[in-house]
């Protein structure tokens, strides 16, 4: 019987293939051709900067790795210009935030995948089985999406993304390194425990001597916060049961102001950088200022429980800074932990083996990516490694850069080597070097990474 069962799903497999295969060679239209792919629901939406863009349901195991069990859909955004172009595998890590098009795939005149990750807003398992969240699922994930799609795009294919979006990249191409033939990973963190203190190191040297005494003007300020918070707290809106209550809440965002000030500021900003730190200002303009900084109200249950999934992720695998509070000690109230933001009632434990698996991987065993970072953001200190067995990866600073580093902000060497690096790689000239101003254009005009940036901007993630 068991036997009679496997030719059977054997044969269904077999005629399911030789059907989508049949579909694809009669369809001329991307349309057409989408339908014909098996798990795949696609919505036409608009046509933007030259291609055509589909909003696409593609069905998921939960897990990749059982015979059977709960399937669910996983967003994705395509922007088709043509079938003969490189293919752009982005995401954010986390959910859709905006429509639009990498630097990269403009560069090259790509076609490009935004990709929503598993957990996150409508691309979430019904059982949201909590053991299914972790990277080797999630690659699967981005593998069945090469692998289908591959049906039709059959160019080089790069990789990318910013931050948990570029982490998600590396994790990808490590499990499933010939799906890919490209990856550029702008300020993606490698961290090994759920207080990694390198950050805290980091963040009380970054800017060296220059910036000490803003380092030491931020400490006041949050001092200042801290023992004026009975001033200040009514002032919150919002409900914050989660972390225990406003008052808590509110002494989370203070401990995270420096982090925050270094992650996503520049300390030469006319409004908030380091001069306009109001030392010896009003307690109101010091909340003020903070408000601009690290808007305690982003750590209201509402805006907490959209994220509760990377937490998850963060507290079993992917790990996460310590924060330096030594000179806040006297006028702490309440514990500060990775597991306060966690989902309630589910079990787990944190583990580093897959983050040193991941790091093993990228020294050994990666060829051609591209990491870069930002000289003043706190994740640079958990960059990940370069190759120690002579193989193609690449790691590039953007001075004065912060969490929203990438490779069109690098100076113009850096830059001009990453343009002709994935030109190589991906055997294309950049499609806007025809014409010298449209080429100068593309890093101009917002960008994905633009949109993506101001949406972890605004609720202080990575």
């Amino acid at each position: 019987m068991k036997v009679l069962i496997l030719f059977i799903m054997i044969s269904l497999a077999v005629s399911s293939y030789a059907d989508e295969t049949t579909c694809l060679e009669g369809a001329t239209k991307i349309e057409e051709k989408l339908e014909c792919l098996e798990g795949v629901q696609s919505k036409y939406l608009t046509e933007l900067q030259g291609a055509k863009v589909f909003e696409i349901q593609i069905e998921q195991p939960t897990n990749h790795f059982g015979r059977e069990g709960e399937k669910f859909y996983q967003k994705l955004i395509l922007h088709h210009k043509n079938e003969a172009e490189p293919m752009v595998l982005q995401t954010s890590g986390y959910s859709i935030f905006g429509i639009s098009q990498a630097a990269i795939t403009r560069l090259f005149g790509a076609n490009q995948i935004q990709v929503e990750h598993r957990f996150f807003s409508t691309s979430t398992p019904d059982s949201k089985d909590w053991k299914y969240l972790n990277i080797q699922q999630s690659a699967a994930d981005f593998h069945r999406i090469v692998t289908v799609f591959k049906k039709i795009y059959k160019a080089k294919w790069l990789n990318t993304g910013a931050s948990k979006g570029g982490m998600t990249s590396i994790y990808h191409r490590r499990f499933y390194p010939d799906d890919i033939d490209v990856t550029i990973a702008d300020v993606a963190p490698l961290s090994f425990s759920t207080r990694d203190q390198r950050y805290n190191i980091f963040i009380e040297s970054v800017g060296s001597d220059q910036y000490s005494q803003c380092r030491e003007d931020l400490k006041s300020l949050q001092k200042d916060l801290l023992i004026h918070r009975d001033e200040l707290v009514p002032h919150l809106g919002g409900v914050y049961k989660k972390l225990g209550g406003p008052d808590a809440a509110y002494e989370h965002a203070v401990m995270e102001l420096s982090f925050a000030f270094w992650q996503y500021g520049n300390p030469k900003d006319t409004l908030y950088g380091c001069s306009k730190i109001p030392v010896n200002g009003s307690i109101i303009e010091k909340f003020s200022y903070m408000t601009a900084v690290n808007d305690a109200t982003s750590y209201a249950d509402d805006g907490l429980e959209k994220f509760v999934s990377y937490y998850f992720q963060a507290a079993t695998q992917l790990g996460s800074p310590d924060t330096f509070t030594a000179h806040l000690e006297k006028y702490r109230k309440y514990d500060y932990d990775i597991d306060q933001y966690t989902p309630e009632n589910v079990s787990y434990n944190y583990s580093n083996a897959a983050m040193l698996d991941v790091e093993e991987w990228v020294r050994n065993e990666a060829d051609k990516v591209i990491f870069v970072y930002g000289e003043f953001d706190p994740w640079t200190a958990g960059e990940f490694p370069v190759s120690e067995a002579g193989k193609q990866v690449h790691k590039f600073v953007v001075a004065g850069g912060n969490h929203g580093a990438k490779f069109n902000l690098l100076n113009n060497t850096d830059k001009s080597q990453v343009v002709a690096l994935v030109s190589k790689w991906l055997e294309k000239a950049p499609a806007a070097e025809i014409e010298s101003q449209k080429f100068k254009n593309v890093f101009q005009e917002e960008t994905l990474e633009d949109i993506e940036f101001r949406a972890r901007k605004k609720i202080k993630f990575y």
